[in-house]
């Protein structure tokens, strides 16, 4: 991976955790689904968010610490749409979301080691 394309996962990574905290958190009459499911939804978000972490920070941070933190975040948010209108926290939409880190952070493992 060239350093340009490191540099550019990083900011993506950062940009990805900032933009699930607002689509988390918006009033329900603000948001937009995409028809899927809202467990694919999470599950694809923060897979895409943990891919740019193994890009960009792999040789930084490792794999294991950003998945972790991803998991926790997705529990987090979870529980902050108590306070976000028309809103419910939904213990599978935080599993789903930690689910897709972790595959993620395990495939980019596996290719790692090849």
């Amino acid at each position: 991976m060239t350093p340009l394309a490191e540099r550019l996962a990083r900011h993506a990574a950062w940009a990805c955790v900032a933009a699930l905290a607002v689509l988390s958190l918006l009033p329900r009459e603000d948001m937009v689904r995409t028809g899927a499911a809202g467990w694919m939804e999470h599950a694809v978000a923060y897979a895409g968010t943990m891919a740019m972490f193994a890009i960009g920070h792999r040789a930084r941070l490792g794999l294991a610490r950003p998945a972790l933190a991803l998991c926790g975040y997705a529990a987090l948010l979870e529980l902050g749409q108590h306070l976000s209108p028309g809103r419910s926290p939904a213990l599978r939409d935080a599993l789903a979301g930690a689910a897709g880190a972790l595959a993620v952070a395990l495939a980019a493992r596996a290719i790692a080691r090849r």
